[in-house]
């Protein structure tokens, strides 16, 4: 059990929260970043719906109209292994969520 944490949600009807950053791999260090924002100078996120009845992450599979200079499950397939984990933040906060399959 661990403190509350809150974070500004960026709608009124969902819970939908900024993602600044997803990393994939063996340890924080090493991992490689998804969220490949074209241009970073613009304070860049992506809107997620955050829920706590699921476990699934979601990630995009096209560049999202060129907000991204990749496409993030391509990478994430091509960097598939097991043991590896992801690393996930939000409002400046990180978190680990290991992978299974």
């Amino acid at each position: 059990v661990g403190e509350m944490w809150y974070t500004p949600c960026l709608s009124e009807n969902d819970f939908i929260v900024g993602v600044t950053s997803l990393r994939f791999g063996h340890n924080f260090g090493e991992s490689e970043q998804l969220l490949k924002f074209d241009d970073q100078a613009d304070e860049p996120y992506l809107p997620s719906i955050m829920d706590s009845g699921t476990s699934c992450l979601v990630m995009p599979g096209d560049t999202l109209g060129g907000k991204l200079s990749n496409v993030p499950f391509n990478d994430f397939t091509n960097l598939w292994e097991e043991g590896k984990s992801f690393w996930v933040e939000i409002g400046g906060r990180q978190w680990q969520g290991a992978v299974t399959s």
